[in-house]
């Protein structure tokens, strides 16, 4: 009987030692957890620690930013296409540009178009009253195209070129204006052409290619573009006529900067610089097709 006694007592006492260190083990957890969830109950050391480890992984999970990916891959500093750089707006507005558009307009009032143009494309467009007067235009003027997969500056070009309108990236806006006014707003920029030559006969062979296929044809320069307009001086009464051609005047290398000077219009420069990177597209498959021989 006292064995049987005993026997109940020490099973009791083992019981009690099980449950106290389960709830020791429980508590320290509970506490562990409680003071990461709340970093003002850790110590200072252990703080700091933590706050690295979840910025980490934070780190982590977020992707890079296309400028930082591109620069972990190249490990070199990125080049601008021309200087100055575009501002994140007009990167918006040239991005959408090149995009993908359904234009369908059954004698739609131009005014609604290019209102459903802004909301399919989230960019700002503004509508020059003041060009539309001169083209005897109003904001009624039906437009009736049917256009699916084209780029959105191509339906621009159908939807605006047959009544006498264009468009010009200005302040960040699409604005629409009349064929003139597009032809007479420039912008100065400026390309660095280090890559695509080494001497002045390799720049000039350079600066020939790209006035023969991106600028307008001398007769629409004469028209848009009259000369006196940009002499430094010029005034209303000028006689807007000059032996100095228009293209000297916008259009220039600069062999000390080994780049090229364009004072153009929006059309111009979208050529200029696709013609740029498709050159050095083609002298990098060459260099590849070259080395692949050795």
């Amino acid at each position: 009987m006292k064995w049987f006694i005993k026997r109940n007592h020490l099973f009791t006492l083992f019981l009690c030692i099980s449950a106290g260190w389960v709830l020791m083990t429980v508590s320290a957890e509970v506490e562990q957890n409680t003071r990461i969830n709340d970093p003002e109950l850790l110590p200072e050391s252990d703080r700091n620690t933590t706050d690295r480890d979840f910025f980490a992984s934070l780190q982590k999970n977020q992707p890079l930013q296309p400028a930082q990916r591109n620069s972990e891959v190249s490990g070199k500093k990125i080049i601008e296409s021309f200087y100055p750089p575009l501002t994140p707006g007009e990167q918006a507005v040239i991005q959408e540009l090149n995009a993908a558009t359904i234009a369908k307009f059954p004698n739609v009032p131009l005014l609604e178009a290019l209102n459903t143009v802004q909301k399919q494309h989230g960019i700002n467009v503004f509508l020059d009253g003041r060009a539309l007067r001169e083209q005897g235009l109003t904001t009624e003027e039906p437009i009736n195209v049917s256009l699916h997969g084209v780029t959105l500056k191509s339906a621009l070009d159908t939807i605006l070129r047959p009544i006498g309108l264009d468009y010009v990236i200005d302040q960040q806006v699409l604005k629409i204006t009349s064929v003139e006014e597009a032809n007479r707003t420039l912008k100065l920029r400026i390309y660095p052409i280090a890559d695509l030559g080494s001497s002045s006969e390799e720049f000039k062979a350079l600066e020939n290619v790209i006035r023969n296929t991106c600028l307008p044809p001398s007769p629409i320069r004469e028209k848009y573009y009259p000369v006196d307009d940009l002499v430094i001086g010029g005034t209303a009464n000028s006689s807007r006529k000059s032996d100095v051609q228009y293209s000297s005047r916008s259009f220039s290398v600069v062999p000390q900067c080994q780049a090229l000077v364009v004072n153009e219009t929006d059309r111009v420069h979208f050529k200029i610089t696709e013609l740029l990177k498709l050159l050095r597209q083609v002298r990098d498959d060459q260099a590849s097709l070259r080395s692949g021989v050795k």
